[in-house]
């Protein structure tokens, strides 16, 4: 949870209103109330696909879309779980 709550606080900071959160079923997720690359994103897909990635590298975790603010979801939000290594 502790990589989540930085990246949360580092993406807040770069304008996408973001927060690490714990849900009522014990998930962790991230979520971004603002998309800083909204105009980008709408065009171009691989920008939301680099993001991806990259918080799958950033948290050496399993990192899944839930919600999209480009494809007309209130926020974006992340599901992160543990990384279950073959």
């Amino acid at each position: 949870m502790a990589r989540v709550r930085e990246l949360a606080v580092i993406q807040d900071e770069q304008g996408y209103l973001a927060e690490a959160i714990v849900g009522p079923d014990g998930v962790i997720r991230l979520r971004e109330h603002n998309c800083a690359i909204y105009r980008v994103a709408r065009e171009n897909p691989a920008a939301c696909a680099a993001e991806l990635e990259l918080f799958r590298e950033v948290l050496d975790a399993d990192v899944e879309r839930e919600t999209h603010i480009a494809a007309g979801d209130r926020c974006c939000t992340y599901r992160i779980t543990r990384r279950s290594d073959a």
